[in-house]
């Protein structure tokens, strides 16, 4: 038994049922015992490979994304970018490759990280430092911890973020012939952690009372008040400064939508979310749709959302996946075009990945 095991033990012997969202929580974010906190997941040594550490072109797309919202934005001479779990670097590090060029956009960044990971927040560094990026660089565990700081006061601000908020906590709703019930992770007789219901709060029941899809008996409903709030909170930052927000993830874009997409990733591989707590990643798809809504209430104008490969192809990833098959030795270029494939077709990321961005105050919108 793993002490964040034990420690999640002891806590429902204490308090009772544990939801799903604290369950969460726990597991990717203890201070000693997190999964994100104790590791470096990504890469093909780790649990999962993600869009950037797939291939360069994908960091660079982005970069142009941000070039031209820059650009659209009237050039401003100072511009916040602050990206939300930034992994390794890569991303960050490939943006700003492929923008060294791009006249007054470099002096004008300052860059913070919203990280919690100590040892991820070192290879940040290293990342940006390998590209020879030397301005103003930070760190935060939280987007609040930067709402109030005066060195970000004046600015506009643009926030981005790939496989980030599939990560933050969500809830299960289940409609049964007792009403409302919210599923909740208790103890079995023999001492395993388990699934079991309890009558759901108000907090929760008062989201579903906004769906204009009455749900069936026994379809489980996902909320996240906790994703909510992150969007809310991102709004506000970027609407008492104007800016934009960027965000790249799997999920769908329905109204209404219904299912259980909590899921676990060790080795590449999907495993039980309940064995080994904090020794795999714990997400669930992203609903696009509700982001939209709550990113709209807060007084932000969505765009999008569109699929990743419609994304990367509107900003040019065909035309640079040619340019480096062209300079690639011959054992490189498959290597290339494979990547591509995997960022962009529908079969692969292309489909199942989606982008929103939001904006307030800009000239200009992003593209999307």
């Amino acid at each position: 038994m793993s002490d964040l095991d034990t420690i999640i033990k002891n806590t429902i012997r204490h308090d009772g049922p544990m939801d799903l969202a604290r369950y969460m929580d726990l597991c990717l974010t203890h201070p000693q015992y997190g999964y994100y906190v104790t590791r470096d997941p990504f890469g093909g040594a780790g649990d999962f490979v993600t869009a950037p550490e797939i291939s360069q072109m994908f960091g660079e797309m982005v970069g142009m994304w941000l070039a031209l919202l820059w650009q659209n934005m009237g050039q401003p001479a100072r511009l916040n970018l602050i990206e939300c779990g930034p992994g390794r670097g890569t991303l960050m590090a490939d943006l700003l490759r492929a923008t060294r060029h791009v006249n007054g956009l470099h002096q004008a960044l300052s860059i913070t990280f919203i990280e919690k990971s100590p040892t991820l927040a070192q290879k940040q560094a290293a990342a940006i430092d390998a590209v020879g990026f030397d301005g103003t660089r930070r760190w935060a565990s939280h987007l609040n911890e930067i709402a109030a700081d005066s060195d970000y006061d004046g600015a506009p601000a643009v926030v981005i973020g790939n496989e980030f908020i599939d990560a933050l906590p969500i809830h299960h709703c289940v409609l049964t012939d007792k009403g409302w019930m919210e599923r909740v992770i208790g103890l079995s007789d023999d001492d395993k952690l388990q699934y079991g219901l309890i009558p759901a709060r108000t907090e929760l029941t008062d989201i579903i009372a906004e769906r204009k899809t009455p749900p069936e008996q026994n379809e489980i409903i996902e909320v996240s008040p906790e994703r909510d709030a992150y969007i809310r909170d991102i709004c506000a930052f970027i609407k008492t400064r104007s800016g934009a927000a960027l965000f790249i993830d799997y999920g769908h874009d329905v109204v209404d939508a219904v299912g259980d997409t909590f899921q676990a990733m060790r080795d590449h591989a999907y495993t039980d979310p309940l064995k080994k707590p904090g020794s795999a990643d714990l997400t669930s798809h992203v609903d696009f749709f509700r982001v939209k809504q709550v990113a709209t209430d807060a007084g932000c104008t969505p765009q999008g959302t569109m699929t990743q490969g419609d994304f990367l192809h509107h900003l040019g990833i065909g035309q640079r996946a040619q340019a480096l098959v062209q300079n690639a030795a011959a054992d490189k270029a498959e290597d290339i075009y494979n990547a591509y494939q995997r960022l962009t077709a529908k079969d692969q990321m292309g489909e199942l990945f989606r982008v929103v961005a939001f904006s307030h105050g800009v000239n200009g919108v992003p593209i999307l």
